[in-house]
């Protein structure tokens, strides 16, 4: 079939049925949108669980040259304090492993953390590498079972205090959760209506072309020729849908993500970058592509017996 012919074909089907087509663009780009939405949260809750480290750690902080607990009076924690602190973590049933970080690891996390708008850039500047000290990542046996831990190390001399990660991010994971779930059933609810759309649209254009089909089976045309037009209809549906999906998702990450949360909500977590953002475009143009192509498919060969 020449390119002509096929453009052609192509031109006439979609001013045929240009209310249809917008009525399906429309549908697939709001479903599109929210499922990339899920995607772009569940990719934020595995970056906050990365930063933060395991729910069921808590993080035993040493003492600086600036910390003011009763247990730091030495200032900075000496080596010996620091093995006192592991032989301590090791004995404890409620331990099940632990981590060391350095200073210089606790400074990297900080510019991560802090570098993500002005203000914490400068107060980064403020603070200087020396302001941290080493901390130890506890991962327990059980997230509900760590006073023992807790008052075990706290009265340490070295260490200047412990945070319950799973007290701190339950708050931030239970949104973030409820969010995701909720972006992706309504996602799936609209891509059912999409793919029902795609399958709506592709038996009323049988059968208005039912007489040009007939010929077209009349005069030997192939399967392909006669399944052709509709298949590239649907391909047209879904790049404009995942355009304005994607379109969408950049204008999320622009004014909210970069233009609102990475500023004022820096110190609550790190947020998604546009790096994230691409790859989730890239799911959401291959999931377009799926919803236009396999309904119509199935639906061409339903309905046009080919």
């Amino acid at each position: 079939m020449a390119l002509g012919s096929i453009l052609s074909e192509l031109t006439t089907g979609l001013r045929r049925n240009f209310s249809m087509t917008v009525s399906l663009v429309v549908t697939m780009s709001v479903s599109l949108v929210l499922a990339s939405l899920g995607l772009l949260l569940q990719t934020q809750a595995d970056r906050t669980e990365k930063y933060y480290g395991d729910r069921l750690q808590i993080q035993v902080n040493l003492c600086t040259q600036n910390s003011s607990a009763d247990t730091c009076v030495g200032g900075r924690a000496t080596p010996e304090q620091e093995k006192t602190v592991e032989t301590a973590l090791d004995d404890n049933p409620e331990v099940r492993s632990f981590e060391r970080w350095s200073p210089e690891r606790n400074y990297e996390q900080a510019q991560e953390y802090l570098g993500q708008n002005a203000d914490g850039r400068k107060q980064l500047e403020a603070l200087g590498p020396e302001s941290f000290g080493t901390s130890y990542m506890v991962t327990l046996r059980d997230p509900n079972q760590f006073e023992g831990v807790v008052s075990q190390v706290s009265g340490l001399d070295g260490v200047a205090g412990v945070v319950s990660m799973r007290d701190l991010l339950a708050p931030l994971f239970e949104v973030l959760s409820k969010l995701r779930w909720a972006a992706l059933g309504t996602s799936l609810l609209l891509i059912v209506a999409a793919v029902l759309q795609v399958s709506n649209t592709i038996r009323m254009t049988a059968y208005a072309r039912r007489r040009e089909i007939g010929i077209m089976r009349l005069v030997g045309a192939s399967s392909w020729h006669i399944q052709l037009p509709f298949i590239l209809e649907s391909l047209v549906a879904a790049v404009i849908s995942a355009a304005l999906a994607c379109g969408g998702l950049a204008a999320f990450m622009q004014f909210v993500v970069y233009g609102f949360l990475r500023d004022r909500l820096a110190g609550l977590t790190t947020w998604v970058r546009w790096q994230e953002a691409i790859g989730v475009m890239g799911y959401t143009s291959i999931l377009a592509l799926l919803l236009a192509l396999v309904p119509t498919l199935v639906m061409t060969r339903r309905y046009l017996k080919v």
